[in-house]
C-alpha cells in the first residue's frame, strides 16, 4: 500500500516545495515507520471488531498529542473561536466513541490497548511531518520508504506473505492512493498552517470509519455517535471561520 501511495507524487509536485534537507527526510522516514507501525496495530484492533471503539480512540490521542506540543512547546497561540473548535473537536470525537456495550466484548481490553498505541504512533507521524513538511517532495517519499520499511518487517518477523493476495489487490490500489494523497495534503496544510488544528482536523476520520462500518459491515450507529458527528462538523466550521 505505502507503494501504491507513490501516485500522489505529481500532486506532491503542484502542492509541495522539493527542497533536499537530510534533517528533514530522515524526520519524516522515522515518521513514516512510527506511522507505519501504528497503523498496523490499528488495523489488529478493528480486526478484532470494535471499529467503533477502535478508531475514534486511536483520533483523540492522534489530536491532543500535535495539539498540546503546538501549544506547549511549539508556542502556538490558538483564536477564541479556533480553541473552541478544537475543544468541540476532541469532545466530538470522544462522542464518537459512544458504540454502546461495544466494550463488554471479547478481546476490548486488547483493542482499546492497540487503539492507544497506535493513536500515539499516529501523533507522532502527524509531528514529525509537520516537522519536515517544508522539504515537501523528498520529505513525502522518505516518509513512504520508512512505512514501507516497517510493514515489510513486521511481515517477515510475523511469518506472513508479503506480496498481498489477489482479491486484495483492488483495496490496497484504493486505500493506498487515499492515503498518499491524504498524506500530501496534511503536509500541504502544515506548511500552511498550524500543527495543532491541521492534526486536528486530519483526526476527523473515525466519522468517516464508522459510516463506511455501518455501510459495508452493517453496524448501527447509536445516537450519541450521529451527536458526535454533528459536533465535528460544527467544529469544523468554527476553526475554518475562526
Amino acid at each position: 500500500m505505502q507503494a501504491v501511495g507513490l501516485v500522489a507524487i505529481p500532486l506532491a509536485l503542484l502542492l509541495l516545495p522539493t527542497r533536499w534537507d537530510v534533517g528533514a527526510v530522515a524526520l519524516t522516514f522515522a515518521g513514516g515507520a512510527i506511522g507505519g507501525f501504528g497503523l498496523i496495530l490499528f488495523y489488529r484492533a478493528m480486526a478484532l471488531g470494535l471499529i467503533g471503539v477502535v478508531a475514534p480512540i486511536t483520533a483523540v490521542i492522534a489530536a491532543a498529542l500535535p495539539t498540546a506540543v503546538g501549544v506547549l512547546v511549539g508556542g502556538e497561540r490558538l483564536r477564541i473561536g479556533q480553541a473552541a473548535g478544537i475543544l468541540a473537536g476532541l469532545v466530538a470525537i470522544v462522542l464518537i466513541n459512544g458504540g454502546g456495550g461495544s466494550t463488554a466484548r471479547e478481546g476490548a481490553r486488547q483493542a482499546v490497548a492497540l487503539a492507544i498505541v497506535a493513536g500515539i504512533g499516529f501523533g507522532l507521524f502527524f509531528i514529525l511531518f509537520h516537522e519536515a513538511s517544508s522539504a515537501g517532495l523528498p520529505a513525502f517519499v522518505s516518509g513512504r520508504a520508512g512505512s514501507a520499511t516497517v510493514a515489510v518487517a513486521y511481515a517477515l518477523i510475523a511469518r506472513v506473505s508479503v506480496p498481498p493476495s489477489r482479491n486484495t489487490l483492488r483495496l490496497i490500489a484504493l486505500g493506498g492512493s487515499l492515503d498518499g494523497i491524504g498524506v500530501v495534503l496534511y503536509m500541504y496544510a502544515t506548511v500552511h498552517g498550524l500543527l495543532s488544528i491541521s492534526a486536528l482536523l486530519t483526526s476527523f476520520y473515525p466519522a468517516v470509519t464508522i459510516l463506511c462500518a455501518r455501510v459495508f459491515l452493517h453496524e448501527r450507529l447509536s445516537a450519541v455517535q450521529l451527536g458526535g458527528a454533528a459536533l465535528a462538523l460544527i467544529a469544523v466550521a468554527a476553526i475554518a471561520l475562526a
